[in-house]
């Protein structure tokens, strides 16, 4: 049962400030898990107090540890250190009013601190706590946390071609979809978790152009980014398109049988390309054979397409960062 909330008490202000506040902290209610009887500093959101204490935030967070470290925190009018507001007190402890930040993500943060539990990097979790772990760790500066959580994405949108066959994202997102990308490309970006970044754009742009713009709209992405994916969406038609032709079209005069079957390969890919074309040329995979058409293609022509593919693998690979101006493979891999 959550225990009934009781006024603030704050340090002198204007009497209309210190009601105003008073009656807004009047409604937030303690939160049933994170509430300490020993914490010895409260966090305030728009929903909850966390009674918490103060040295496993500074021991975690080097932002906490700076801003404790303060003489009048907790007891002088209210300002703002950061984005954190603080002068105010709750049952005679410091409290801290977390300013622009959600209460998911406080709690989040708050749990993967204080339960062992709740966030681990090599399972999967949901988005929600990803994102809030990826925002808080940074703005706060949780080291910890921030390379536990770097180090989960990074295997998912791998610096490595060789990475790229056994990246799994179940192992990343539990009920992954397509257009979680793009909430994670928002975060991403804010946050300058910067080695994810090329193959996380690569998967936003692979999508449909409605799939894009939908997804576009709905995290509100900023404009410079959403204009990268549309130029990387147009590269990788481009490419798409030359997928088809390295694969079934090696060789201009063959056999007639075998120059049959290619030419109906390559008109059957053209009228309907397979979707995430250019990530089945990086994992190595060829075309689909449509109608059993592939026996009919000869030993020179398959191995003729083959090496084309391999060659063209390791150029669009290595074109990857460029094509959404985020230098090259070379730069990701000298930090």
């Amino acid at each position: 049962m959550t225990p009934p909330t009781k006024r603030a008490r704050t340090s002198s202000t204007s009497s209309e400030t210190i009601a105003v506040d008073a009656i807004t902290l009047s409604k937030l209610k303690q939160h049933e898990s994170l509430w300490f009887e020993d914490g010895n500093i409260v966090l305030a959101t728009d929903v909850h107090l966390y009674s918490v204490h103060r040295g496993v935030l500074a021991r975690n967070s080097t932002f906490f540890k700076e801003m404790l470290e303060l003489p009048n925190v907790g007891n002088t009018s209210i300002s703002e250190v950061g984005s954190i507001g603080n002068g105010d007190s709750w049952e005679g402890k410091p409290l801290v009013r977390m300013v622009g930040d959600s209460d998911e993500d406080v709690y989040h943060i708050l749990m993967a601190i204080y339960d062992s539990r709740f966030y681990r990097a090599q399972k999967p979790s949901t988005l929600p706590i990803i994102l809030s772990l990826v925002r808080m760790s940074t703005k706060y500066d949780f080291p910890s946390i921030r390379d536990e959580v770097t180090s989960h994405l990074e295997p998912q949108y791998p610096t490595d071609l060789k990475l790229l066959k056994v990246r799994d994202s179940a192992h990343l997102v539990l009920d992954f979809k397509e257009e979680d990308d793009f909430q994670l490309l928002v975060v991403a970006e804010q946050c300058n978790v910067k080695a994810i970044l090329p193959l996380l754009y690569l998967d936003c742009a692979a999508l449909p152009l409605d799939d894009i713009l939908s997804a576009s709209e709905a995290v509100d992405l900023q404009r410079s980014s959403f204009l990268r994916i549309l130029r990387g969406h147009e590269q990788l038609s481009k490419y798409t398109n030359q997928y088809g032709t390295l694969a079934f079209l090696p060789e201009q005069s063959c056999m007639r049988t075998c120059q049959s079957a290619r030419i109906k390969l390559f008109a059957k890919y053209v009228k309907d390309p397979p979707k995430y074309a250019v990530h089945r040329l990086l994992l190595g995979n060829e075309p689909d054979d449509y109608e059993n058409l592939r026996p009919s293609v000869c030993e020179i022509c398959t191995k003729a397409s083959s090496e084309a593919l391999k060659a063209f693998q390791s150029e669009v690979w290595n074109a990857i960062p460029g094509m959404f101006e985020l230098g090259t493979w070379e730069d990701y891999k000298r930090e």
